[in-house]
């Protein structure tokens, strides 16, 4: 026994990181709210939006249940608070930052109309589906933050994983998030692919550099 408590060991990973996790979450989320909705509400008020979309994706079918696979991101969202050190913690929530500064440039530069119209009912799961719309506008769409982050949180819990399975379940995960943007018409193809590469470049560039 060293007499330390365990989130003094530098490589600690567990619950006892909860309050340090809590404590950077709260000012991420702060401004990832005033980023989302900001930017939306600045452009729903602009004329001349982009179409950011080919006509083909406007026949991507609507799958309701695939909104459990699009939430699923709140799971994700919890888990590097047992599976990450202090230091990674600390790294990510810098990464975070930086792809929602990254983000709002994007919906600046390219303000954007969605394609898809949204239902006005969806039969068995309309209490969500309206929750939904009454918090997403549809307009924050390229890049699509729901994939970057989804997509820096994986990548940062795969570079702590040495188990296969885990690490093949993560990338199965985020493949079936990737899909369900699309699936739930939330999204376009050009917003997942710029959300993936904004996801993988912060964290590279941001998460990686710090954390070595």
């Amino acid at each position: 026994m060293t007499g330390k408590s365990p989130p003094s060991r530098p490589g600690y990973r567990g619950i006892h990181n909860l309050p340090e996790y809590v404590r950077l979450a709260l000012p991420v989320g702060v401004l990832f709210a005033l980023v989302y909705f900001s930017m939306n509400w600045v452009t729903a008020r602009r004329t001349g939006n982009y179409h950011l979309y080919f006509d083909w994706e406007l026949a991507i079918p609507f799958i309701p249940p695939m909104i459990y696979a699009y939430a699923s991101i709140a799971v994700l969202v919890l888990l590097p608070a047992f599976t990450l050190t202090i230091n990674q913690l600390h790294a990510l929530a810098r990464a975070v930052v930086i792809t929602l500064l990254v983000a709002a440039l994007g919906y600046l530069l390219l303000p954007a109309d969605l394609g898809f119209e949204r239902p006005a009912y969806v039969p068995g799961y309309d209490p969500v589906y309206q929750a939904l719309y009454a918090l997403e506008m549809p307009h924050n769409l390229l890049p699509s933050l729901h994939i970057a982050c989804s997509t820096l949180l994986i990548a940062a819990l795969l570079n702590d994983s040495a188990s296969r399975w885990i690490r093949l379940g993560l990338l199965l995960w985020g493949a079936i998030i990737c899909a369900s943007v699309l699936l739930v018409h939330q999204h376009h193809v050009l917003d997942v692919v710029s959300g993936l590469l904004l996801g993988i470049a912060t964290y590279r560039l941001a998460y990686l550099r710090v954390i070595r």
